[in-house]
């Protein structure tokens, strides 16, 4: 998706961007300050120019986001996709007029609903109508909370919310309770041999996590089926048999 995007915004080589190197981000970041964001003066561009010298490119690179008010991401996936959100936005507020032959409503009719607007229909049917979801002291809530419970940024702040729910129920719910902590060195998923895609890190490291939720998802299923099983041996295992109905011969 970010290649996408910055294959929209102009960029001479967006599939060509490994996201993991930080050399080749800083490179990215510095494109759109130059390009599109355009934030500082192309004096106050210089620091951001030292890709030689990425010491003092990480000290500039600190306080643009403080410049540019970025919340504190943990990720340089999550940096980028800030940047090149903000970046679109921009664009689009340049020249408006160009983007008016674009009904909106066509688009929708075309396209099926997002899961933006099923999550935003589910959390509002919770709710009962009690709470604006869009007031923005709900907004900076969820944001909160999900830092707090390290829950990475999205653009929607409801599905960050489910994402936080999700969290709070499988780690802080009733049946967390007695669950044993898991301690030990984590597996190093990211390390084996089973490459997705050798071209692309990024997206060989979210195909390794989608593998592991899928087997965790699997496993939870198949614990479900073994808990039916012995619910259903324990009702026919054991039976009970009254004598006086039996009837011996003919």
């Amino acid at each position: 998706m970010l290649k996408l995007k910055l294959e929209a915004l102009g960029h001479p080589t967006p599939s060509d961007v490994a996201w993991s190197n930080r050399k080749e981000f800083a490179s990215t970041v510095l494109w759109l300050e130059d390009q599109k964001i355009r934030h500082y003066t192309i004096e106050d561009r210089e620091k951001l120019r030292r890709l030689d010298d990425m010491k003092l490119w990480e000290e500039a690179y600190k306080q643009y986001c403080i410049d540019l008010n970025m919340p504190p991401y943990e990720t340089q996936l999550e940096q980028l996709t800030c940047l090149i959100g903000h970046a679109i936005r921009l664009e689009f507020l340049d020249d408006p007029s160009q983007y008016e032959s674009i009904n909106g409503q066509s688009i929708n009719d075309r396209e099926p609903k997002n899961n933006g607007t099923q999550t935003q229909q589910k959390v509002q049917t919770i709710f009962d109508g009690k709470i604006n979801v869009e007031d923005k002291e709900f907004i900076a809530g969820v944001r909160k909370l999900a830092t707090m419970l390290k829950v990475p940024h999205h653009p929607n702040h409801l599905l960050q919310l489910e994402a936080v729910a999700r969290i709070v129920h499988e780690r802080l719910g009733p049946a967390a309770k007695d669950r044993i902590p898991i301690v030990g060195t984590p597996f190093p998923f990211d390390k084996g041999n089973d490459v997705v895609s050798p071209n692309d890190p990024t997206l060989d490291y979210s195909m390794r996590i989608l593998r592991l939720l899928q087997i965790q998802s699997l496993r939870q299923l198949q614990t479900r089926i073994n808990e039916t099983i012995v619910a259903v041996q324990s009702l026919t295992a054991n039976p009970k048999t009254d004598t006086k109905l039996g009837k011996v011969g003919r």
